[in-house]
């Protein structure tokens, strides 16, 4: 049986919703027709289901579910037999099916200096890795995973939390069965943090005000790299300009930081 995971924020017999905070930068060109999903086997909770149902979504909200469901006539209807529709929870920001990385030993006895960097090609401080692919390490962790659906959810975001720029994630479907149906996207969200990489020896930066003016010489510098004003070739700086449509998340732990990540992204006009 194949699974169809809907990512389904509420999955109630009937619903209706109200747009509590219009936006009004620009005229509003709502699209009311619906999608209709039919003959479907449907949970509505972990005990309940139903045998070829119907699932009626209109402006991203299920307005109805069931056996005897009025198909409005501006509806798109996608067939949906011998699958199965299982609403679930997202968590985007985890380190589900990754290695947290470790110091290197004597780490702290003998610091590098500032711009001593033992990765040739890459970015001057090895806590700017925006090249890191979480998808090229990622192991599937199917214990974690039960753990997991047992608790609601359906699908997991994942990367490497390491250093101020920790390149990019990925999104993920609990799927015990199928391993091949595992990796939804190789490459969703590219992340940030105020945080030393754990594997550097180099003594920059040592402070949040170190952190926060790395991130912001990495944008400079970045800026500068576009316009095709150096010689060589920056594998980091290659991978930021990349990833920049990506969704950008930027982990700051409390208030402060935050709005120390919002004047960042207000300075360089990141999203």
């Amino acid at each position: 049986r194949k699974l169809l995971l809907l990512f389904l924020s509420v999955f109630l017999t009937k619903t209706y919703a109200q747009d509590y905070f219009p936006v009004n930068e620009s005229v509003h060109n709502k699209n009311n027709n619906y999608t209709v999903f039919t003959n479907a086997t449907i949970y509505v909770t972990p005990t309940q289901k139903i045998e070829k149902g119907t699932l009626l979504i209109q402006d991203g909200k299920v307005v109805g579910v069931g056996n005897n469901i009025t198909i409005p006539k501006n509806s798109v209807a996608i067939d949906l037999a011998g699958k199965t529709i299982y609403p679930s929870f997202i968590d985007i920001y985890t380190s589900f099916g990754v290695e947290k990385p470790k110091a290197p030993a004597g780490r702290g006895r003998d610091r590098s200096p500032l711009y001593d960097t033992k990765k040739v090609g890459y970015y001057w401080n090895d806590s700017v890795r925006p090249e890191v692919n979480t998808y090229e390490t990622f192991k599937y962790d199917q214990p974690k995973a039960e753990e997991l659906l047992k608790a609601g959810f359906g699908v997991v975001g994942t990367h490497i939390a390491d250093g101020v720029a920790q390149g990019t994630g990925i999104l993920v479907a609990l799927n015990n069965t199928e391993n091949s149906k595992q990796i939804i996207a190789n490459k969703v969200t590219n992340h940030f943090a105020f945080t030393r990489s754990a594997l550097t020896n180099q003594a920059y930066p040592s402070s949040l005000m170190g952190m926060t003016a790395l991130l912001r010489q990495m944008y400079l510098d970045l800026d500068w790299y576009k316009k095709g004003n150096s010689e060589t070739k920056d594998l980091s700086l290659e991978a930021l300009a990349d990833n920049e449509k990506l969704v950008q998340i930027f982990a700051t732990e409390d208030k402060l930081n935050s709005l120390r990540a919002a004047k960042i992204a207000k300075e360089f006009g990141l999203n």
